[in-house]
């Protein structure tokens, strides 16, 4: 009993068995597991944001997050304000577009007539219709949830850097209690995966800047207008992994079919499907690779892995979660020595 006590007492074994009671909270609390992952990416982004903005301008944290948050603000409305006003000018002109397009062509008129009068009178395209109704109804509700947690985790992150002070004495407190043994291995468990993941987001935002700038160049090739909104736009659905992509199609082919007809459409769907691809068999798995040291093969396969295990999240934390048991483990990678993003693309740029 002497033994088993004295191996329960040994440091690895207890930091084993703080991430195994961490799991299992995770597992109690997954319902608000996107809510955390979210506010956390936001918390890592804003405090390097303003520690940034403090080596400019000597201010406050607190006042140094009040101008970072207003900024960002206003850069979000922006953003929002011209890109919707845009949308709906486009959207305005399409009905008589489409109109014409059906005068000038009284056979497609015809064909879509007959269509139509079929659809209506089928029972089995109404029981579909009802179904796709249906699925498009809980997927709008998931839609406004997740609106909900961007909300609430861009608020939260706020708080947290507004009193980054106070919280942070208030965490050291618990170092000085009678468990801080407990609580050191799990600030040490914390801090890792949180350092990983920032990596990654910031990679991330490397991939966006990259895809923003292939994408804008090919559209301004095809001749789409308006290429600052467009990137604009495209820089921001690219935050979102593997659904940004399907999202941007929909602003981007009304704006191409606006433009230029149908032949621009389906120019954007190619450059789309060109780019996509291009991030995900290559500038995906490289650069994260080359962020966390991790071979290309075995980035590839997290992804691939990840995002069937956990949808779109798997995207963002299966290099993080990969990373950190290597770490954890104490696995010696052939190229150990921390990097950061900037020295890993221009390493894959050599």
């Amino acid at each position: 009993m002497d033994s088993v006590i004295r191996y329960l007492k040994k440091d690895r074994i207890q930091v084993f068995l703080t991430l195994i009671l961490l799991i299992c909270v995770i597992w109690l609390i997954r319902p608000f597991i996107s809510l955390i992952l979210l506010t956390t990416i936001f918390i890592y982004i804003a405090h390097v944001g303003i520690n940034r903005l403090r080596s400019i301008i000597k201010v406050s944290q607190a006042i140094g997050a009040i101008i970072f948050y207003l900024v960002l603000l206003a850069l979000i409305v922006f953003v929002v304000s011209i890109s919707a006003s845009l949308i709906y000018d486009q959207l305005k002109g399409i009905p008589d577009m489409i109109a014409s397009t059906l005068h000038q062509h009284p056979m497609w008129d015809k064909e879509i007539t007959n269509f139509v009068e079929k659809t209506i009178k089928s029972a089995e395209a109404v029981k579909g219709g009802k179904s796709i109704a249906m699925s498009g109804l809980s997927r709008i509700g998931k839609f406004g949830r997740g609106v909900e947690h961007i909300l609430i985790a861009f608020f939260l992150s706020f708080i947290f850097n507004l009193t980054y002070n106070h919280l942070k004495e208030f965490g050291h407190s618990f170092l000085k209690s009678r468990y801080s043994k407990f609580f050191r291995h799990v600030y040490y468990l914390a801090g890792s995966f949180i350092n990983i993941l920032g990596t990654v987001v910031e990679t991330q935002l490397i991939i966006c800047s990259i895809n923003t700038v292939l994408m804008t160049i090919g559209l301004w090739i095809i001749g789409v207008p308006k290429l600052l909104v467009l990137a604009i736009m495209v820089f921001a659905l690219g935050l979102i992994p593997v659904a940004g992509v399907i999202i941007s199609l929909v602003p981007l082919s009304i704006i191409a079919f606006s433009a230029n007809g149908v032949i621009s459409v389906l120019e954007v769907f190619v450059l789309v499907i060109i780019v996509h691809l291009f991030e995900s068999y290559f500038l995906h798995p490289r650069l994260m690779a080359g962020a966390t040291d991790l071979p290309i093969f075995t980035t590839f396969i997290t992804l691939i892995i990840s995002g069937e295990l956990f949808g779109a999240w798997g995207l963002i934390v299966g290099i993080p979660i990969v990373a950190f048991f290597l770490k954890l483990f104490d696995v010696q990678m052939p190229h150990h020595t921390q990097r950061t993003v900037r020295d890993s693309v221009e390493q894959e740029i050599d």
